[in-house]
């Protein structure tokens, strides 16, 4: 399988918190601080970096203390993080695939790398195939329990 992303385009995924045409300066904003913490998309960074009125995030997050704390900005940003995607070509079809990926890094943070990191990394990219299993064994038990099911 040969995966290619030449330019990154970031879109909204399905529910996205933001519009579509935002997706890209948003992905690109997410982009730049991960690469300023040497690949790793810290919460806690994104969050400092967001709070800068000249960044695309800042709009998005709630700023009132009186409204919401820490922990729901770092929600909403997780929230945006989660359903930004980006084109790129797999064996010679263009599909859409998210640009980061939650994992643990070696301290125990909770953080986002991109696809390219998740490959390269194998720390990274055996938490990523572990959680993927077992999505797919608890979803053919899912498909078990509905399948066993009337149709009416």
């Amino acid at each position: 399988m040969v995966c290619i992303n030449l330019h990154k385009k970031y879109k909204a995924r399905v529910g996205a918190p933001f519009k579509q045409e935002e997706a890209q300066k948003l992905g690109e904003a997410l982009d730049t601080i991960k690469e300023k913490c040497n690949g790793e998309l810290k919460i806690d960074i994104a969050l400092k970096e967001a709070k800068k009125l000249s960044n695309p995030l800042h709009e998005h997050l709630e700023w009132n203390d009186a409204k919401c704390g820490n922990e729901y900005r770092t929600q909403q940003l997780r929230n945006i993080t989660n359903h930004i995607v980006e084109e790129i070509i797999v064996d010679g079809e263009t599909t859409e695939q998210r640009s980061f990926f939650s994992v643990t890094n070696a301290e125990g943070d909770m953080i986002y790398v991109s696809r390219e990191v998740a490959i390269e990394n194998i720390d990274y990219k055996k938490q990523l195939l572990d959680r993927m299993i077992s999505t797919l064994e608890n979803l053919t038990i899912t498909m078990k329990i509905f399948r066993e099911h009337d149709y009416k």
